[in-house]
């Protein structure tokens, strides 16, 4: 339904509900706020399946080999046209679609010419601000840069073999026993992002040259943090599959308090785990754990085997047994003090085992929380997550 069909009936139902109430019926006044909720549940309903749709519209990629196809008569290439979504007057209906909830232009919409479409419910981001994000994004997040980056298809299954290839030498006359196999796949999905921003941080910007680096900054924040989260914590229902919640990781290990602060169980009990083709992971954790249990950590002869070492460049660096440790937030991975028994409190493995799936394409919807009445607005994303060779990965939980 449209907003216009669905304000009607809104109006209808609530007037319907202020008779029954101003009258004392209040089983018939239940009935119809139940209506009325489920109306507003359709609605949001369909106005993020529009959204969703949307961005997956608007995340069409032309092949670069075939951008210039059609060209002049004598052979020389037709000139690129304009990008509709990048010109100073789209930018600045833009900012007001997103400051101040004005309506995209009808030409930006729906428009003949074009490749790229957008709902009535959403508005792409433009390619130069998103241009803005992605490179955000691989600057400031660690974890987002050490993934491996894909864009396939959502819902087809790919052998694990192709992401992560083997060699075999295959001699001659070699039997079936011999050949490789890829029995193993996986699939990526085509889940919403959502990164909501507070839309009263945005209402008093008047220039796009002002909103731009604004926006750009609490999309990355929003986007980062989201993503990065996902990669440890995802359940997979939804959203990204994490590593902590992914049952085809078994390589797990239990340490107590006692074990946690002293190099010999770690060196029986994890790196004794880590199979030799694994090497070059490294270990994530809380800063908050590594400092208070594993910074100073020596070995049995006194030798330093963990240090944090303060260079002039780049911040201070963690190493923990000849591997980098990777800090994370406390909401990503918990401190092992306030860590419950059970809790995942330092993952070991290369991040580059780990695909996320997307194509980056961004659009922007504004909403209305009925709770609050107030307009909200949110940066949208397609995208999926989950490990590829879950081998080299290793799960260190708090043990009671």
């Amino acid at each position: 339904m449209t907003r216009e069909q669905y304000l009607e009936k809104r109006k209808g139902l609530m007037a319907t509900a202020k008779g029954h109430l101003d009258a004392g019926r209040l089983d018939d006044f239940a009935k119809v706020q139940k209506d009325v909720q489920t109306l507003d549940e359709q609605y949001e309903n369909e106005a993020q399946a529009r959204a969703n749709y949307a961005a997956l519209e608007g995340g069409a990629v032309v092949p670069a080999a075939v951008q210039n196809l059609g060209g002049a008569l004598d052979g020389a290439p037709a000139p690129k046209p304009a990008d509709l979504f990048d010109s100073a007057e789209y930018k600045n209906a833009f900012m007001n679609y997103v400051c101040r909830g004005d309506a995209i232009p009808a030409k930006y919409r729906k428009n003949e010419a074009a490749t790229t479409t957008t709902g009535d419910t959403g508005a792409v981001i433009p390619t130069t601000t998103l241009r803005e994000i992605i490179r955000g994004l691989k600057e400031r997040g660690v974890i987002f840069n050490s993934m491996r980056h894909l864009n396939i298809q959502g819902g087809v299954e790919i052998p694990i073999l192709d992401l992560v290839p083997t060699a075999s030498w295959v001699g001659e006359g070699a039997s079936e026993d011999q050949k490789l196999s890829a029995t193993q796949t996986i699939s990526f999905k085509y889940y919403g992002l959502e990164c909501k921003i507070a839309q009263s941080i945005l209402v008093s910007v008047v220039s796009f040259e002002e909103f731009q680096p604004l926006f750009v900054e609490l999309s990355v924040e929003a986007v980062m943090t989201t993503i990065e989260k996902g990669a440890f914590q995802g359940t997979g229902e939804g959203q990204m599959l994490g590593v902590c919640k992914d049952p085809r990781v078994t390589n797990v290990v239990e340490l107590t308090a006692a074990e946690f602060s002293q190099f010999s169980p770690w060196k029986k009990k994890v790196f004794a785990k880590i199979p030799m083709k694994y090497q070059t992971g490294k270990f994530y954790m809380s800063l908050g754990t590594y400092e208070g249990y594993i910074d100073g950590m020596v070995d049995t002869n006194g030798q330093p085997i963990a240090r944090a070492n303060y260079g002039l460049e780049n911040g201070p660096r963690y190493r923990f047994g000849g591997k980098d440790v990777q800090p994370v937030e406390s909401d990503i991975l918990p401190d092992f003090d306030s860590a419950a028994p059970g809790d995942v409190v330092a993952v070991y493995m290369n991040m580059k085992d780990y695909i996320l799936n997307s194509n980056m394409a961004m659009t922007v919807v504004n909403w209305v929380d009925h709770d609050t009445n107030k307009k909200k607005t949110k940066v949208l994303m397609i995208c999926d997550g989950k490990a590829a060779d879950v081998g080299g990965i290793l799960l260190v939980k708090k043990k009671a």
